[in-house]
């Protein structure tokens, strides 16, 4: 029974605690009950226990030893959460016919909603990445409100169990094999016999035991432990005093969250050292396995080796070959074969010398300016992959940028799922990274972010951070350092050190000292749409929201806050021209348009708008910026941006949009394809599904225990990806089809213009097929679609026709002379030159 991550797919945040318990044992059908044995199963063995222990001393909160695990999961108020409208609304579009939702979802929420009144106030934990010895790969508990409760709910949740998550039975019977009768003795078949039922017994044996379910349940007062490993309460709590609830990263992330309905914890050094382990175990396995092979395959070969040297005959009936190998010193081999009369004798003797060696080439010798260009070659690919790793982490010291702990909040407020995560600092002194996986990123300040203020109103992905410049300029430089040290190139010129002074000399400036100083702390970036969703989410916007609306910034747009204007001014032509930008000289004129300054050069454009330096690759985004900045479009001032983000602090060190104009254009396609759907239970939803799924929203703030991050998401979001999905499956025929369709029209166009150049006019289908159409396009038949063509003087007309309309095909589509493809759902019929033109 494998259970999915629900989160990624829209489910429930309740049902992600749970599934992690079961997500590595195999779904089955419910086994059928074994009789019931006269005695009780041995405590070996693997089976669905209830052990009634009451021990006050065990607890929800004393199960775990800090040391024991290194994720950890808490679910509160399980059947509140299960009987939730918030809930059953998410759950609702998962529940369609053609959602490719697994079974057991539903199967374990189903089992939960029953029993909802029981689990009302109960409290789900989840723990996983084992780091002690002898502890279960996944353990769950549930705490009870009573004893009472839990003794009633311990064979409930036992027989789901064996329902559900029961192992499957060995399908393979141990079989006997007889001899022929007429050798056997009667004395040998009864002791065969005998021999058999023995076997037959013991297999029947083993097969009840294999079915009956592997899962450990214990209690103890109102306190159930399950799970698919054997495990002991005094294994889980540990010979140490020290237990997970008083870690003090545990105690300030469980606090901060207590009010949410999952909670999750991350230990990231225990993770590691699980991880560590599980490799190291796997490796140690691997070496077996190679040991054991090795060995296989030295005893094959000494085996086979005796029987040549004990002179083994090998006949091949089917050559007429006989081969035979004596052990002397002066071995033969005489090979006979019937039909060609041939007898060759091979001695060591008559073995052909070996061929002479071919003379190597005597390499030319390379010039000082090929060695040296060599040399530069090997630096330049050097410094890119330290540069690299500075970037992405150096290997084990990357772990170091990751925080001792994590902890993460779920809860739904509102019109939100919101996601909370706490990066928990080990000291004070410990930079704070916003992105752990890129360990040269370093947080600033707290600020009041103002970079929206310059953005045009029509951005669709806005991401703004404060960063720590100069710290990260000091922590590149160590690690670089570190690096030379490490390849004895510390006073080399070709060091990190030397490059950089030789580089600040060349080109007249100190980075640190003047150009990151006269930066600010707030970077930004603006993301259209269409640079991520080929242009969907773009068109959608103009169409709902100003059809007269100039087009959208065509490239990203970076915006940094500055510290001295004025010196960055004098200074940027020679930052510039050091960076390989041409056409920026300390004489350039900055232009002024209304209340922006813009620099232009050969390689993008700059502009410096009121306190901040905005880049763009591109002289047309820039002119959007411009104007938009200059009439006040800017996105600060739109209420699109402000009303989603109207929760967020005021002051902090992140901050994070994704515009509904994007998201509803990722969805605009999936919520027009409604006529296309026959069924009416899935119409009739679509039917009734807002099309606007909100913005999307994080923030992240500085924290006393750490750094905080806040995630909102609408939850309109994850119904509008479940319709996405059931669309895609429901027309992915048809879709197909009418793509592989309009493919092979556009080829038969391409295919005529070739033609007509190399004849002089239009060919058949006939004159296309000889060199002018490839081979896939030759053969115009497809699935679902009649495609013809016609010529007629200095014009041809190519059709593409559903044939299945319209399961396999709605739209009918045409192409001509002009190379204009058209195409619409004309009812089945031929599409033609009215037909309107495909975008």
């Amino acid at each position: 029974m494998k259970f999915p991550l629900f989160v990624r797919r829209g489910g429930a945040p309740f049902v992600l605690a749970v599934s992690l318990l079961v997500s590595n044992a195999p779904a089955q059908r419910p086994a059928p009950k074994p009789t019931t044995p006269t005695k009780p199963a041995p405590t070996t063995q693997a089976t669905t226990t209830a052990t009634a222990e009451n021990n006050p001393s065990i607890t929800f909160d004393t199960l775990l030893s800090a040391d024991a695990y290194g994720v950890y999961v808490e679910l509160r108020a399980v059947g509140m959460q299960a009987n939730s409208d918030d809930l059953d609304q998410l759950l609702t579009p998962l529940r369609l016919q053609g959602v490719t939702t697994p079974d057991e979802m539903f199967v374990l929420y189903d089992f939960i909603r029953t029993h909802a009144d029981a689990l009302a106030t109960a409290r789900v934990l989840v723990a996983t990445m084992p780091v002690r010895a002898g502890l279960p790969e996944m353990l769950m508990a549930v705490e009870m409100p009573s004893v009472e409760e839990a003794r009633k709910f311990t064979p409930e949740l036992r027989k789901f169990i064996a329902a559900n998550i029961a192992p499957t039975p060995d399908a393979g019977a141990v079989t006997t094999t007889r001899t022929s009768a007429s050798t056997e003795t009667p004395a040998a078949r009864r002791r065969a016999r005998r021999g058999a039922r023995v076997r037959n017994a013991a297999t029947e044996e083993g097969a009840k035991q294999a079915a009956a379910p592997s899962f450990q349940i214990k209690r103890a007062g109102n306190l159930i432990a399950l799970s698919g490993e054997k495990f002991t309460f005094k294994d889980l709590h540990g010979t140490q005093q020290a237990l997970l609830v008083n870690e003090p990263g545990f105690q300030a992330a469980r606090t901060r969250f207590s009010g949410d309905a999952l909670f999750i914890y991350f230990n990231t050094v225990r993770m590691a050292s699980s991880t560590k382990q599980r490799t190291e175990a796997f490796e140690k396995e691997y070496r077996r396995q190679e040991e054991l092979a090795r060995a296989e395959a030295e005893k094959q070969g000494a085996q086979s080796n005796a029987n040549t040297r004990y002179g083994d005959i090998v006949e091949a009936s089917g050559g007429n070959a006989n081969i035979r190998v004596d052990g002397n010193t002066n071995a033969s081999a005489t090979l006979s074969r019937s039909g060609t009369n041939a007898n060759v004798a091979v001695s060591p003797e008559d073995e052909l010398p070996p061929p002479p060696p071919t003379p190597e080439a005597t390499p030319t010798p390379k010039t000082e300016q090929e060695l040296e260009e060599e040399r530069r070659r090997e630096q330049s690919q050097q410094f890119a992959m330290q540069l690299s790793a500075l970037v992405f982490g150096r290997g084990g010291s990357s772990g170091e940028a990751w925080p001792e702990s994590i902890g993460i909040g779920v809860s739904l407020e509102a019109a939100s799922l919101v996601v909370r995560g706490l990066f928990i600092s080990q000291s004070a002194e410990q930079p704070l990274r916003p992105i752990p996986f890129l360990p040269v990123l370093l947080s600033g300040p707290s600020i009041s972010a103002e970079a929206a203020a310059v953005m045009p109103n029509d951005t669709d992905i806005f991401v703004s951070v404060s960063l720590d410049l100069p710290q990260m300029y000091d922590y590149v430089a160590s690690l670089m350092k570190i690096a030379d040290l490490a390849t004895a190139q510390d006073n080399d010129k070709n060091s990190f050190g030397g490059q950089l002074a030789s580089f600040e000399r060349t080109n007249n400036f100190r980075i640190r000292e003047e150009l990151i100083a006269a930066l600010g702390n707030e970077i930004a970036v603006g993301l259209p749409g269409n640079q991520l969703f080929g242009g969907r989410a773009t068109s959608a916007r103009r169409k709902t929201e100003d059809e007269s609306a100039p087009p959208p910034p065509s490239g990203p747009i970076v915006v940094v806050a500055l510290n001295d204007k004025e010196s960055l001014q004098k200074l940027l032509p020679r930052v510039l021209s050091a960076f390989g930008f041409t056409g920026a000289t300390e004489q350039s004129i900055l232009e002024r348009h209304g209340q922006v300054e813009v620099l232009t050069f050969s390689n993008g454009t700059l502009a410096f708008i009121d306190r901040f330096l905005v880049g763009t690759p591109d002289a047309a985004t820039m002119r959007r910026v411009t104007e938009a900045y200059n009439r006040g479009e800017t996105l600060a001032n739109s209420e699109r941006f402000r009303e989603p983000t109207r929760w967020q602090s005021r002051d902090s060190v992140g901050q994070l949009y994704v515009a509904n104009a994007l998201l509803k254009g990722i969805f605009d396609e999936a919520i027009k394809s409604v006529d296309d759907i026959d069924e009416p239970a899935i119409r009739a939803y679509l039917t009734r599904l807002d099309p606007n799924p909100g913005a999307i929203t994080l923030v992240s703030t500085r924290d006393t225990d750490g750094l905080m991050h806040e995630l909102h998401l609408p939850k309109n979001l994850i119904s509008l990806f479940a319709a996405s999905e059931l669309v895609n499956q429901k027309l992915s025929v048809m879709r197909s089809n009418e793509y592989t369709a309009r493919w092979k029209l556009q080829q038969i166009s391409e295919s005529q213009t070739s033609y007509k150049e190399a004849k002089g006019r239009y060919g058949t289908l006939e004159e296309l097929k000889d060199g002018f159409l490839n081979e896939e396009s030759v053969d115009l038949e497809t699935t679902g679609y009649d495609i013809k063509l016609s010529v007629s003087g200095d014009r041809f007309e190519a059709t593409a026709t559903p044939t299945g309309y319209p399961k396999q095909g709605r739209r009918s589509f045409y192409i001509d002379q002009t190379g204009q493809l058209r195409g619409a759902d004309t009812g089945g019929k031929p599409a033609t030159q009215s037909t309107p033109i495909i975008d």
